[in-house]
């Protein structure tokens, strides 16, 4: 569902993607199978922010005494609560939301298994200039992405955050007991240039953020 939009014409008017989540057998109660596949689905909206002005996730809340649909994004009962990997693809997926969408090339022989975006704002907390690099794995096997940035002095360097949202089992699933098993896992990865070295695992969504 990635190249949905890719041919909507641009002269009608813009798309709002309402109510979206993957269900039934692929998602269970939430797993990082849905969420991955959630994330393929949100880079080529985004690619096509053009034309897709809007975007939502539903159901969002889901009370465990009373389960009226299932998946959700967030699950609680009288006193705790834990989100599911689909949620932690919302927060990937923040700063989207009025940044400016960079052109970029993705040159893979996946490419039924991976897709990647690039987007750029400037954070109002920190005041800094990020640019964003997500790309999903949604293949079985590890993949290798050599990343290069144009537009920039070859002297230029960025400080440079990594996150990665994976897990064992593709069928891996949060719950109460286990709130933290399929999360964002975060790395600095220092000091990089305009060439960034990547590995990717295998059903993954990984974000670079470039700061400069």
């Amino acid at each position: 569902m990635s190249t949905k939009f890719d041919n909507t014409s641009r002269s009608g008017p813009k798309a709002f993607v309402s109510e979206y989540a993957v269900w039934r057998k692929d998602a269970g109660n939430g797993s990082l199978l849905a969420a991955v596949a959630e994330a393929e689905f949100l880079i080529g909206l985004e690619k096509n922010s053009d034309i897709v002005d809007m975007v939502s996730y539903a159901p969002l809340f889901s009370n465990i005494n009373d389960r009226k649909w299932v998946p959700d994004a967030i699950v609680f009962d009288s006193y705790q609560l834990y989100g599911t990997p689909s949620y932690w693809v919302q927060k990937l997926f923040v700063e989207s939301s009025g940044a400016t969408f960079l052109p970029s090339t993705l040159n893979t022989n996946s490419s039924n298994q991976l897709i990647a975006s690039t987007i750029s704002w400037k954070n109002s907390t920190d005041n800094k200039n990020y640019i964003r690099i997500k790309v999903v794995n949604f293949g079985t096997a590890i993949e290798s992405l050599d990343i290069g940035l144009h537009g920039f002095p070859q002297t230029q360097r960025f400080d440079c955050i990594m996150t990665v949202l994976t897990s064992t089992h593709v069928m891996d699933e949060n719950s109460f007991a286990q709130p933290t098993k399929v999360v964002p896992l975060t790395s600095s990865e220092g000091n990089v240039g305009s060439k960034i070295e990547a590995i990717l695992s295998p059903y993954s969504v990984t974000s670079f953020d470039l700061i400069y």
